[in-house]
């Protein structure tokens, strides 16, 4: 949890809140509510803020179609790699546990690149 609230952290910091909306969108209501519990003081107040916001105006079919939280951070892990945000994509590394880091690295979609900078914080 809080790898998915240090990316958020880092799309609103970049100013990249449709990205930051379609990430949540992509999770699971239980990941996000899980997000709020766990990760709480860790989020800040602006980013508090969105995940209840998009959790009051979520539809339900959002969770017919949500991927497992891992996935969701990968395709923003890819995107950031495209777009030369490789500090972001290490600073959200680096919240993932060993498990995590594993199945991320794990992941076929993942970018050859992202996933060797998984071997970094394992």
């Amino acid at each position: 949890m809080h790898a998915l609230a240090e990316m958020l952290r880092q799309l609103y910091a970049a100013r990249q809140g449709r990205a930051a909306d379609v990430l949540m969108d992509r999770c699971s209501r239980e990941a996000l509510e899980k997000l709020l519990r766990e990760s709480s003081a860790f989020l800040g107040s602006r980013v508090r803020y969105a995940v209840e916001d998009r959790l009051r105006h979520r539809k339900p079919q959002l969770d017919d179609t949500a991927l497992p939280t891992i996935r969701a951070i990968a395709s923003v892990l890819n995107a950031w790699l495209h777009d030369g945000r490789r500090l972001a994509i290490r600073s959200v590394l680096r919240e993932l546990s060993d498990e995590e880091l594993k199945e991320l690295a794990a992941l076929p979609e993942l970018n050859d690149e992202v996933a060797t900078m998984t071997g970094d914080f394992s």
